[in-house]
């Protein structure tokens, strides 16, 4: 089986090191991962400008046939399985440096790269680590083993189109997780807080600086609420954005509307 792996933390993220650690012996591995930390790039992509891909080796895994790209995680994908490789049977974008629970994901270039695979028909998942930043990060192994398992959940329920799954796991050894919970998205806001600055030529810049917005919104059966608790939580997500609405609710808003054509 032929994995295609990224990330959005850099190719040299312990999280990737882990991921080979743990699938290296049982699968054909091919990386395409930033070559710098991109790290809330989103669903962006470069267009109109140069991309390069250097091929990198791995010291602990020279097997691995893998490059650095100076683009967006969801470059690196779409470069991997569209130029570099030969096409994979799946994707694996992680191992994260943090959560992406709730509204990270709008953010996050881990859970975009594994949508731009779904949305080009490949089974996908998207993996991060609840650790914290004012802390090292420990239990990739943890993280490494729930990648697994999600390649086993991959084939036995494979999601429609554009559909892949986030598993979000508690920076703790195995044997301390409380068990592993399905988890609806939370609410997470972060203030649009920024310093301001004068560069070295007098210049004014900002620099974010915005910390979360405590909402008490970590209602239950979300995926915050279960990491919380010490659970591994997976999300099925996809790329479909539209808020749901009843027919009722669609006639009111075209209703009106209707008037207005011949």
């Amino acid at each position: 089986m032929k994995l295609l792996l990224t990330n959005d933390d850099g190719i040299l993220s312990p999280g990737m090191g882990a991921l080979l650690d743990e699938l290296g012996p049982d699968y054909q591995l091919f990386v395409s991962a930033p070559d710098r930390q991109r790290s809330a790039a989103g669903a962006s992509m470069t267009i109109r400008a140069e991309l390069y891909a250097s091929p990198h080796v791995f010291p602990d895994h020279p097997e691995v046939s893998a490059y650095a790209v100076s683009g967006t995680p969801v470059d690196c994908v779409r470069l991997g399985f569209g130029r570099l490789f030969p096409q994979p049977d799946a994707v694996i974008s992680g191992i994260n440096l943090g959560p992406n629970r709730g509204t990270d994901v709008l953010y996050s270039g881990t859970c975009s790269a594994a949508q731009e695979a779904a949305v080009h028909g490949y089974p996908a998942l998207a993996v991060s680590l609840d650790g914290r930043h004012d802390r090292p990060f420990v239990h990739f192994e943890t993280a490494a083993m729930l990648a697994r398992r999600g390649l086993d959940l991959l084939q036995r329920k494979p999601l429609p189109f554009g559909g892949y799954y986030s598993i979000n796991v508690p920076d703790l050894p195995l044997f301390e997780l409380k068990g592993i919970r399905y988890g609806h998205l939370g609410k997470v806001l972060y203030e649009a807080a920024y310093e301001e600055r004068r560069d070295r030529e007098g210049r004014l810049v900002y620099y974010e600086c915005g910390g979360r917005i405590p909402n008490g919104d970590a209602f239950r059966d979300t995926d915050e609420y279960w990491l919380e608790r010490g659970y591994a939580t997976v999300t099925a997500l996809g790329y479909d954005c539209a808020v749901p609405l009843s027919e009722a609710e669609e006639e009111e808003i075209t209703g009106p509307l209707k008037g207005i054509l011949p």
